[in-house]
């Protein structure tokens, strides 16, 4: 039977089934020893994408091709600090963003929370996360850590092929950090001659081409998993920010591409905690487990992101996703600069009677 075939015959037995998390899936890998990278470039969404692509962005033409890219994806808040009500930050410097992408969860209430990190070291799995800032030194679950300015762009992809080649790693977080350098204002992602799109151009696709010739002179790019995009999208100002209140803050661009994925395919909608869930699930991993602290009330410690099931070979493009995000950006719910404001309105969504 082939892999469509017998994936969409899966599909069919869990129909009946609650859309909202990876708890459908099954366990067992797709390939053996599957490798699953989240390569994100910090800030960029679906127009920067199109220039890139559109003015010599090869590598990241090609993979698109044999991939499936999301219509539409939102980030978890764009706020540059997770800060609780009580003033905490939990999660350091680091967006929620970021934190959505390796937990699968919209909220972030505790340092307490499983991750696709843990979730890898408990099935014997290596990590390596390597990114452009100080602010991901808070990802320690990863087996191995690099961060901080000083790092380069290219030195984030020579940490992840290192650790790969040396320690065999098969999840890689990489976070192209320095895009954000060259940024100088809202009219850089569709003007093909800014330093933004150059350097997207110039730096970003080579580096990315790089890093899969890396993995296919070792052999493992027929069982590579890569989900590309951004943690969050920028402002509307020269500044090099994300503030929450803008609507282009949340607006970013996510893809996929490994075996039994749609190759050259569009799905409608993905929002961030997606992403730790599908990494997971590539893995061949049991599904996350949420919030793991006991002082966080029980309604607020599930996992929310959703199983893309559409991205996968014989499934059809449309599925019944909950989009918590699209729901918070239409709902009217105050949208301010700060991130408890869009934790008061995600509680109150993800709590609505008849939803969950």
């Amino acid at each position: 039977m082939k892999f469509g075939v017998f994936w969409f015959a899966l599909l069919a037995v869990t129909s009946g089934q609650a859309q909202t998390s990876a708890q459908e899936a099954k366990t067992a890998p797709l390939v053996q020893n599957p490798i699953v990278v989240q390569f994100m470039i910090d800030g960029i969404d679906s127009r920067s994408v199109r220039t890139a692509v559109a003015n010599g962005a090869k590598a990241l033409d090609d993979l698109m091709k044999q991939g499936v890219v999301a219509d539409q994806y939102y980030c978890t808040s764009p706020a540059p600090r997770l800060a609780l009500p009580d003033g905490t930050l939990p999660w350091g410097g680091s967006t929620s963003s970021n934190v959505a992408m390796h937990t699968g969860t919209h909220l972030f209430e505790s340092r307490k929370i499983d991750d696709i990190f843990t979730s890898a070291k408990r099935a014997g799995i290596k990590s390596v996360f390597a990114g452009g800032s100080p602010n991901y030194k808070i990802f320690t679950d990863a087996d191995f850590l690099y961060f901080g300015d000083e790092l380069t762009d290219d030195q984030v992809i020579e940490r992840g092929l290192y650790h790969f080649r040396k320690d065999g790693t098969r999840l890689i977080r990489l976070h192209l950090q320095h895009i954000r350098d060259a940024w100088k204002g809202p009219k850089d992602p569709t003007d093909p001659q800014s330093a933004y799109i150059q350097y997207f151009v110039k730096t970003v696709d080579p580096l990315l081409a790089k890093f899969i010739a890396g993995l296919k002179g070792a052999g493992a790019w027929d069982r590579t998993y890569i989900i590309l995009g951004s943690d969050h999208g920028m402002g509307q100002t020269s500044a090099s920010g994300h503030p929450q209140s803008v609507l282009s803050s949340w607006d970013t661009f996510m893809m996929f591409y490994g075996p039994g994925i749609k190759r050259g395919a569009k799905i409608p909608y993905a929002e961030g905690p997606d992403v730790a869930i599908m990494t997971n699930y590539l893995l061949g991993l049991p599904a996350l487990k949420g919030h793991l602290d006991e002082n966080v009330p029980a309604n607020l410690r599930p996992v929310t992101g959703t199983f893309l099931k559409n991205i996968f070979e014989g499934a059809p493009a449309e599925m019944d996703h909950p989009r918590w995000v699209e729901r918070y950006l239409k709902s009217g719910l105050p949208r301010g600069d700060q991130y408890v404001d869009y934790r008061a309105g995600m509680i109150k969504l993800l709590t609505e009677k008849g939803d969950r």
